[in-house]
C-alpha cells in the first residue's frame, strides 16, 4: 500500500489544486495501474469531499484542511480531514435536492460512485471513500 499526504488552505481556490494533486498522485506516483475512470471518479469525489469541508466546516473560516490517498491493488481510499463544524456539526449526509438545486449533490455523488464511504472516525471529522476496480494481473507496485 502507497500512502500520500497533503494539507490545504481552507479556501475555494484550493479545490482546484485538491483535484489536481489527487490526479498527479494516481497517475504518476502510485507505482499502481488505476483505470482513467477510475482516477476520474476519484478526482470527482475528492474535489465534492473538499468543498463541502470547505462549506460547512471551520476549515472554511481560516482553518484548514488535509486529504490522505491511500492506493493499493485494485483498490483507492481517499480520506478528507477537516476542522469539525463550529456549532457542533452534524455527519455527512445526502441532502434531499431538486433537479434545479444549484447545491446539495456533493455526497449524493459520492454514494453514487464510491464503493463504500462515511464519516472518519472520531475524534476525527470529516469524510472517506473507496473506489475498487479489478486489477490487471501482474500489476504490481514499483
Amino acid at each position: 500500500m502507497v500512502k500520500y499526504f497533503r494539507g490545504f488552505p481552507g479556501w475555494a481556490e484550493q479545490v482546484r489544486e485538491v483535484r489536481r494533486w489527487t490526479e498527479h498522485v494516481l497517475t504518476a506516483h502510485s507505482g499502481f495501474e488505476i483505470p482513467d475512470d477510475t482516477v476520474a471518479a476519484a478526482v470527482l469525489l475528492v474535489s465534492e469531499a473538499a468543498t463541502n469541508s470547505i462549506r460547512y466546516t471551520a476549515s472554511g473560516r481560516g482553518g484548514t484542511f488535509g486529504v490522505t490517498v491511500f492506493v493499493d491493488r485494485g483498490r483507492i481510499t481517499v480520506e478528507v480531514d477537516d476542522e469539525g463544524c463550529p456549532a457542533g456539526g452534524t455527519l455527512p449526509f445526502i441532502r434531499p435536492h431538486t433537479p434545479m438545486a444549484q447545491f446539495g449533490r456533493g455526497m449524493a455523488l459520492v454514494d453514487h460512485f464510491a464503493d463504500s464511504w462515511g464519516p472518519l472516525p472520531a475524534p476525527r471529522t470529516g469524510v472517506a471513500f473507496t473506489l475498487t476496480w479489478a486489477p490487471e494481473r501482474g500489476t504490481v507496485a514499483a
